[in-house]
């Protein structure tokens, strides 16, 4: 296996990713539970980036404070930088040894990087059902591979959604669409009436992945995640594989068929929040609750991604997940293990859940008594789209197979290449990696009772 220092190189490549990589680097690294120097069990460490949202440093203190109490375990909080510098911050801990028992970092690098680098602990039985029973269906999905818990999640979730101006609905006469064809009368009716039918981030490479999402799922019988497992697992090619060639033209569709225009290619985030809050486009395609009600002065609808295929079977599927997570270190003392138990029940109680979670002004409901902003769209978002969420395919990827992405969707939507090039481009990337890094995706499956034996409390 090759030395730490190959895993926090691995980590340094991958600060600017948001949700990606995987290489085989990552899998091969040490995977081991350092001896920490000065390590005290009856403290513990937290990790992490500075907070982000008001009042999160308040409610963190005096949640640490209100378990100094009640257990007399003390907890430091090192939290700075930003969130992107974490997996930095915690390499260079590991490096010198340092006591670092918690370490607060995103479901993707969770996923793709930090837990195949053996970096932290599978927390399956520090978690109990009490626990589990406090987070609400499927949140817990994203932080769980190979059928073992590598995080909690906390802060708010995501959800891919169309917002849309009800007034300009309302005054053109227009019905709310569900399905394509209806998306497409509805963006000539905008079109008439002088406004962008529909404004997205396409400046932004890294947006354009969560159309193929949306078409994938659709396009696959509602079997995404799995084909995709397939896929990098090497048990098929995505080259030439109709349901991916579909998805790929479908998202071509709505730029052929005047939804989606040429105004979008420009815009980044500022700009398409400001087109749409400004009336001067009818629709804003969006993976983030970007908008409250009192932001603007129209009422806002929430509309799901249309349906593009007639399969009565079929359903929508917006991509999401719970994306702000808190893990254990693989390195944390044994005799701390106890202590990081307590924590993580302390943590998730409704009362501090809300207390943290609720400087997110989250709109999801992540852990059971967390209020979530008290809106008709949110009660919309929670009952019609959240409950058939599935996770992003970019916590999936590595982060290779994310860029080629980022590449050919826009490529194959201004018709620079075909779908079917397309798929020999994303088939190429993934062919490059296992050749090149010897990528496997199925790391937990290749892990010796060695390998396990770091990781397991």
């Amino acid at each position: 296996m090759k030395k730490l220092l190959t895993w926090i190189l691995i980590f340094a490549m991958v600060l600017s990713l948001a949700a990606c990589g995987g290489s085989k680097g990552a899998q091969d690294a040490e995977k081991s539970n350092n001896s920490v120097s000065g390590n005290d069990p009856n403290k513990l460490v937290v990790l992490g980036n500075a907070r982000m949202y008001d009042g999160e440093d308040e409610a963190w203190n005096e949640m640490i404070a209100a378990f100094k109490e009640e257990t007399g375990i003390t907890v430091e909080l090192r939290f700075s930088g930003k969130w992107n510098e974490v997996p930095t911050n915690l390499s260079a801990a590991i490096q010198a040894k340092e006591q670092v028992d918690f370490v607060t970092v995103g479901a993707g690098l969770i996923r793709s990087t930090c837990a195949p680098a053996g970096v932290l602990l599978d927390i399956t039985t520090l978690v109990s059902d009490e626990v589990r029973q406090r987070y609400t269906d499927g949140m817990l999905d994203a932080y769980t591979i190979g059928d073992k818990l590598w995080g909690i999640p906390f802060g708010n979730s995501s959800a891919g959604f169309i917002y849309y101006n009800v007034d300009m609905f309302e005054e053109l006469g227009l019905t709310p669409p569900t399905t394509y064809d209806e998306f497409v009368q509805v963006g000539k009716k905008l079109e008439e009436a002088g406004k962008i039918p529909l404004i997205f981030r396409g400046k932004d490479a890294s947006y354009w992945p969560n159309w193929f999402f949306s078409t994938y799922a659709q396009t696959t019988g509602n079997d995404s995640i799995a084909q995709t497992e397939q896929w990098l697992m090497g048990e098929k090619s995505i080259a030439g594989d109709q349901a991916a060639i579909d998805a790929l033209n479908a998202i071509k569709a709505f730029y052929d068929d005047g939804i989606l225009t040429s105004e979008s290619m420009d815009t980044d985030g500022d700009g398409m929040k400001a087109t749409f809050m400004q009336g001067l486009s009818g629709m804003m395609h969006t993976h983030n609750f970007q908008l409250t009600p009192d932001a603007v002065d129209f009422e806002l609808g929430i509309l799901e991604f249309p349906l593009i295929t007639d399969d009565p079977n079929v359903i929508n599927q917006p991509a999401g997940g719970a994306g702000t997570g808190l893990a254990v270190c693989s390195q944390i003392n044994p005799d701390n293990i106890e202590n990081a138990k307590k924590f993580i029940e302390f943590f998730t109680r409704p009362e501090w859940a809300n207390r943290i979670s609720g400087c997110y002004k989250p709109t999801v409901k992540v852990l059971e008594g967390v209020e979530i902003l008290d809106a008709e769209i949110v009660t919309q978002l929670n009952e019609d789209l959240v409950p058939n969420t599935i996770m992003y395919l970019d916590w999936i990827w590595p982060s290779e197979i994310l860029s080629a992405f980022q590449s050919v969707v826009p490529a194959v939507v201004t018709g620079a290449i075909t779908a079917e090039e397309g798929t020999q481009q994303l088939q190429d990337a993934y062919d490059t990696l296992v050749r090149e890094q010897e990528y496997q995706y199925d790391w937990w499956n290749q892990w010796t009772e060695e390998d396990w034996a770091k990781v397991t409390p």
